[in-house]
């Protein structure tokens, strides 16, 4: 029976129950979700930053998230004299902040003259750097890590292909590596240990693992930039999620994969190319390549990959290459740029891994970015696939990233890094917080295309259209057949079919006027022996043979066209089937 005593007791133990779960709730900690700037960068984007903040007093800077070891800054003499977008993240003053360590790190001469690289080579920075340790401040919950490690640049700027000089807007924020702290062996001194970041934050109890987990999203599109110390958002990850070791190389901390294949396809619709779906473009035109290790290299922007593999992915997209630059210029006068940007068209870029193997999707749309001022005088649309300025590694920039996830769990160098799939413009805004707690990340059942419908304009079934690359000095540019051939061979075609017709009907008339005159011969044969007066009355002229002349087709009648119009006598091509 159950007595008043029993009732007090079930809800004692309730109470009881609940209180010991919020005490242990409280005991973990949370990830922390590093706030996304407000300001767009380029002068080759838009690109998003993350803002924290540096010294006492705080000193907020922007930076491009995802370097390893020292964070990256810009001390106020880098913009000196430059008049241009130089430092519009943030400069830093040394000078204002008390708590800054700028001579326990003193290596020989103190400066590191022109090594102050942090793309892995994609880029090529020249400039001065020094090693200074400070305080850094960040994330929703304002937490302090005491002297993180800092490369302070008091002088850099960026080199493109022409020899041309840029200024940088914004520095690095490192997201930790795969020790504790990063030493400095002192000649006459022990040792100087500076902070990585989620390595202090995990040991002092602000966040569960030392890891991370960063989606960088599309300012251009509006998809927030998403970063979390100790965890992720279960809603930036699609599908699969491959884990692999990262490696423990002391100077880049590279995440390695190998990258098999880029392909180019439709999710639905019609295709704005010749073909619905198109595989093999990574070794194009190159025997060499079998597969390629390549790098997520968030510090760069582009997707730096072999020339021959540049050249296949633009084949047939409307584009220019430019030499000035070492990218590919869209042109954006040609109708099929914007069947190509708004289509539910994408490149997939296919991965290694220890199971099966990983498709990344990356839409036209989030490579259709910008060059601006003072790289250009007016914004210019660009395809971002070009070849490392600096080193002989590949590697895969922002342009990518923007598709995809990226997190590590760091583990004192026993950890990995893992790779999935991220979503497009059309994703919950509210967060999914999610510890990074294991070897395996857990994904949201969102699906991909559902992400892109609403920015997208699937094009009709008969819809197809060949477009191809068009400047000359594109390196390693495959031959093709340009747009006016394919409109010569439509003219022909036309030309060939008229031709056919006018001899069918030719012949079918003679010989419709044979078999006339063989059937009047043989009626008046019949009436003559039967009825003789017939003869003179339904006696017909004979049947007169029209002359047929050859006639020049005209240009107003018969236009040139691509072939696959919407004509309902057209067929469109098709793409014969591969072997294999």
């Amino acid at each position: 029976m159950y007595t008043e005593t029993m009732r007090r007791r079930s809800a004692l133990y309730l109470l009881i129950s609940h209180f010991v779960l919020n005490v242990y709730a409280q005991d973990i900690p949370l990830p922390i979700q590093i706030a996304a700037s407000t300001t767009h960068y380029g002068p080759d984007g838009p690109w998003q930053a993350v803002s924290v903040s540096l010294g006492k007093p705080l000193q907020q800077l922007d930076l491009y998230p995802g370097s390893t070891f020292e964070t990256i800054i810009l001390a106020q003499s880098v913009c000196k004299g430059v008049k241009s977008i130089c430092g519009t993240g943030g400069l830093f003053d040394p000078s204002a902040s008390s708590t800054i360590d700028d001579s326990s790190i003193a290596y020989s001469g103190h400066s590191f003259g022109d090594t102050v690289d942090w793309t892995i080579g994609a880029m090529l920075n020249r400039g001065n750097a020094i090693y200074v340790m400070d305080q850094l401040t960040l994330g929703s919950r304002a937490v302090t890590v005491p002297n993180i490690s800092i490369r302070m640049m008091e002088s850099v700027n960026t080199t493109y292909p022409d020899g041309a000089t840029y200024p940088l807007q914004v520095g690095q924020l490192a997201l930790g590596a795969s020790i504790a702290n990063q030493s400095f062996s002192m000649a006459n001194g022990p040792s100087i240990n500076a902070s990585l970041t989620p390595n202090y934050l995990q040991r002092h109890g602000y966040i569960p693992t030392s890891s991370y987990g960063m989606h960088i999203g599309s300012a251009a599109l509006n998809l927030p930039l998403s970063l979390w110390l100790g965890g992720y958002d279960m809603s930036r990850v699609l599908g699969p999620v491959s884990a692999q070791p990262y490696s423990a190389n002391i100077t880049n901390n590279n995440f390695l994969i190998d990258l098999l294949d880029i392909g180019v396809g439709v999710e639905y619709g019609g295709s704005p190319f010749s073909y619905q779906a198109r595989q093999g473009l990574l070794a194009e035109k190159n025997s060499s390549i079998t597969s390629l290790s390549v790098a997520m290299n968030s510090a760069a922007p582009y997707m730096y990959l072999p020339n021959s593999t540049c050249a296949a992915l633009t084949r047939d997209l409307p584009v220019v290459y430019s030499t000035k630059y070492g990218l590919y210029l869209w042109n954006v006068t040609d109708p099929q740029y914007a069947k190509v940007i708004t289509a539910p068209t994408y490149l997939s870029f296919v991965f290694r891994t220890a199971g099966q193997n990983l498709t990344i999707k990356v839409p036209f749309q989030l490579l259709n970015l910008t060059l601006d001022s003072p790289m250009v005088d007016s914004p210019t649309p660009y395809f971002p696939c070009t070849t490392p300025q600096d080193s002989p590694f590949y590697s895969l920039g922002r342009a990518f990233l923007q598709a995809a996830f990226i997190g590590v769990d760091w583990d004192q160098g026993l950890g990995q890094w893992f790779l999935a799939q991220a979503p497009g413009p059309n994703t919950a805004s509210n967060p999914l917080q999610t510890p990074i707690t294991g070897i395996k990340l857990e994904s949201s059942n969102t699906d991909w295309s559902d992400t892109w419908k609403p920015l997208w304009t699937a094009l009709p079934a008969a819809s197809a259209n060949t477009t191809s690359s068009t400047d000359s000095n594109a390196p390693a540019t495959p031959t093709h057949l340009s747009t006016g051939a394919y409109a010569g061979i439509g003219v022909g075609i036309a030309s060939l079919v008229l031709a056919l017709l006018v001899a069918a009907v030719y012949f079918y008339g003679r010989r419709r006027k044979d078999r006339s005159s063989r059937l009047l011969r043989d009626t008046a044969l019949q009436s003559e022996s039967k009825y003789p007066e017939a003869n003179t009355l339904h006696t017909s002229p004979p049947l007169q043979e029209a002359p047929v002349h050859p006639v020049e087709l005209s240009t107003r009648e018969y236009m040139s066209s691509e072939l696959g119009g919407t004509s309902r006598w057209e067929r469109p091509p098709q793409e014969m089937p591969a072997s294999g």
